[in-house]
């Protein structure tokens, strides 16, 4: 590993070279010059990225689909460097943060993450109230309830939403009876309130948690995948089939392609700084981070 450190407008600028990434990261004053974050690559199929406040990014791997054990967690650290944080795992897609414990779908089962590698596993198969076929997406809510999309098969069947509450208790909130064919990406939108993205049609769903109404707002996003908000309330939306990312004003807005040049565009999140997205191409096997600031 080599460190440079560049000057540009009277403002140091670091410069790091690994040989973990095909990446070059410049970091330095928005006055001054242009950030850029290339992609990480050598992982192997990524899915889904999620960013401690510390600026800590980790990853999930699945590993060739159908195998148990190749699957794992991995950290991209600040130095650049990275490690696994977890292995062994199935097939771990969804990933998300929450008082500092890590949790992730893993083919049919909820595992919770400390960020030592301690890993619990909340539920196994047989705990699930419907037939978990394939869990996808992780949600956390203010009060620390865990919500699981389930995509189901390829016809959408046992498709639906689980909750994990914080007593510990799993119910089917969704199921696949309902005009959701295949759920994936989920997103808190208020108390009580899902966005859903529908990777079977590409449209975009409101559920409410509590009434079990589904609304349908937004539509043409292919195989839609993940869903991320940033601090100034612009919305993001993966398309995994066609490899592109869209920005929303809101749910209901028009959309704006900011990216389409991706393989498969995955389960995005947001960078601790919340200038960049990270979107992981599965079949490319990269981390990207893409500047939205």
């Amino acid at each position: 590993m080599q460190w440079i450190t560049k000057f540009i407008s009277g403002t140091a600028l670091l410069v790091l070279f690994t040989f973990q990434t095909a990446a070059i990261a410049e970091y330095a004053s928005p006055h001054t010059a242009k950030v850029e974050l290339a992609a990480m690559s050598g992982l192997v199929m990524p899915e889904s990225a999620v960013a401690h406040p510390d600026g800590r990014v980790f990853v999930t791997e699945i590993g060739e689909f159908g195998v148990d054990g190749d699957g794992k967690v991995t950290v991209l650290n600040l130095d650049g460097s990275s490690e696994p944080l977890v292995t062994g795992l199935n097939d771990p897609k969804g990933i998300a943060l929450f008082e500092n414990q890590l949790y992730v779908a893993d083919n049919d089962r909820l595992l919770r993450i400390s960020l030592d590698g301690r890993m619990d596993i909340l539920a196994n198969a047989e705990d699930f109230p419907g037939t978990p076929q394939f869990l996808n997406d992780v949600e956390i809510d203010g009060l620390g309830n865990v919500y699981i999309s389930d995509s189901g098969d390829d016809d959408g069947r046992h498709g639906g939403i689980y909750r994990y509450s914080v007593e510990g208790v799993i119910e089917e909130i969704l199921t696949d009876a309902s005009a959701i064919k295949r759920p994936n990406g989920l997103l808190m939108d208020g108390i009580g309130q899902l966005l859903v993205a529908d990777f079977g049609t590409g449209k975009l769903f409101r559920f409410d948690i509590n009434s079990g109404n589904l609304t349908a707002l937004n539509q043409g996003f292919g195989g839609a995948d993940g869903l991320v908000r940033d601090s100034y309330g612009f919305l993001y939306i993966s398309d995994w089939a066609n490899g592109k990312v869209w920005q929303l004003v809101d749910p209901r807005s028009t959309p704006k392609l900011i990216a389409d040049h991706y393989e498969s565009a995955a389960d995005i999140g947001i960078s601790a700084d919340g200038r960049f997205l990270l979107v992981p191409d599965m079949k490319a096997g990269t981390l990207e981070f893409l500047p939205i600031r």
